[in-house]
């Protein structure tokens, strides 16, 4: 009885419009945007008051902490099309092999009575996973001759969680090899789905390894679409920078104005040994899902109470589940989310059409993608890539405002139409 009334209530978020678009409200007083990844104060991790769920709940969905894929499956049911088809869609959630006893998870959403021409795949970011873009998928896959292919990144959401060893000593080397468990999974789910060209719209550390992966495998990308993605900005935590002042310590940083995010000595040290900050999660037991209330309950404040819930138990889900693609992070990111290897050094190696996302609000630097824009446009002798900022938004673009999001990417695959 309480799946059903549940599923009536998921369903009724979504009876007057075939587009979500949720009735806007005043920002909940509880609501916080996302900020940078930094140590907060011991005395609040142990504050009760920060995280709200009762033991109780927490219990009850540590009892079924394992059934991730139900959880996505809650998220998603969301939809007017899914898990049965509407009047022009039907969707489906797949396991795509892509070799080595793996698989990336994929949400397909395909028009009905209607030729594909295009395809557009979109990747979540650090921490993330697929139903994260629930609030979009109706949107984009509203537009005809179009195939939308959600995907879990290799080692996150519901894909396979293989181990994540890093052998290369070279610090170049070990970015290298760390993007490639990404980009070659990536990669082989193309070759398997037998895609020759796509549209990419992939976020934050989603967007870093898109952009690695547009380097790497030239060629298939029609177009890239990049929300507020991590490792661009330059920074004297840089490999290069690091290098710089080896061989002369005197030498000043070349990061005009540059102010780190101060971070505790605690945190850099977990940090610095690749301690995954949701091992905390995995650890505490049935406590588990009350520490993951203090992210959900700020983060998902302005959403309909019935999402919310839905969201919370499929992000504690993904956060609990078996620990893999999660410690690149540390190889990637020195301490605050600055690159070891920044985009914006090599970003004229990226050759396909992009277009550059930020928030109004996003803790992401902008300056870091207008810097890495203008050296596509050097390299290449071709026009700047252009930069879109979406309003009352923060570093979660698609959640904070999706009907702006929407619109902007809609238009991003109406110009994909007319170029071919």
């Amino acid at each position: 009885m309480f799946a059903l009334v549940r599923r009536t209530c998921l369903r009724a978020i979504h009876t007057e419009d075939p587009i979500i678009e949720v009735v806007p409200k005043p920002p909940s007083s509880t609501y916080r945007a996302p900020t940078p990844p930094a140590g907060i104060p011991l005395s609040k991790v142990i504050s009760s008051n920060n995280f709200p769920l009762s033991f109780s709940d927490a219990y009850a969905q540590w009892k079924v902490r394992h059934d991730v894929k139900r959880a996505e499956f809650d998220v998603l049911s969301t939809l007017p099309f899914f898990p049965e088809p509407d009047a022009t869609r039907s969707a489906r959630s797949l396991s795509v092999d892509v070799g080595n006893g793996n698989w990336v998870n994929e949400f397909e959403v395909t028009q009905l009575n209607t030729e594909t021409k295009n395809d557009i795949v979109v990747l979540h970011g650090y921490g993330a996973g697929l139903a994260f873009f629930y609030r979009n998928f109706d949107a984009l896959s509203s537009r005809p001759g179009w195939k939308l292919h959600a995907l879990d990144l290799l080692g996150y959401g519901c894909s396979a969680r293989p181990p994540f060893k890093i052998h290369a000593k070279d610090p170049y080397e070990r970015i290298h090899e760390t993007e490639d468990f990404f980009i070659d999974a990536i990669e082989a789910w193309r070759k398997a789905k037998g895609i020759e060209r796509f549209t990419f719209v992939a976020h934050s550390m989603g967007a870093y390894f898109a952009s690695a992966y547009s380097m790497k495998y030239p060629g298939h990308i029609k177009k890239l679409v990049l929300v507020s993605p991590a490792g661009v900005p330059r920074s004297s935590l840089s490999i290069s920078s690091i290098s710089r002042r080896k061989l002369d310590p005197k030498a000043k940083s070349e990061i005009s104005g540059e102010k780190l995010i101060k971070v505790p000595a605690w945190f850099n040290f977990l940090w610095e040994r690749h301690v995954s900050p949701f091992s905390l999660v995995r650890n505490t037991g049935f406590l588990g899902p009350k520490f993951v209330s203090g992210w959900t309950h700020r983060r998902f404040a302005n959403l309909p109470p019935v999402e919310a819930e839905i969201l919370h138990r499929y992000v504690y889900g993904i956060f609990n589940a078996k620990g893999s693609g999660e410690y690149a992070l540390n190889y990637l990111l020195a301490p605050g989310a600055y690159a070891r290897w920044p985009l914006a050094e090599r970003a004229a190696n990226i050759t396909c059409d992009t277009i550059w996302v930020y928030g109004q609000n996003d803790w992401m630097d902008r300056k870091g993608g207008e810097e890495a824009c203008d050296k596509i446009a050097k390299a290449h002798g071709g026009k700047r890539p252009p930069i879109k900022i979406v309003s009352d938004a923060g570093h979660h673009i698609y959640l904070d405002n999706p009907k702006e999001f929407n619109e902007l990417v809609l238009d991003v695959m109406r110009e994909v139409e007319d170029k071919e």
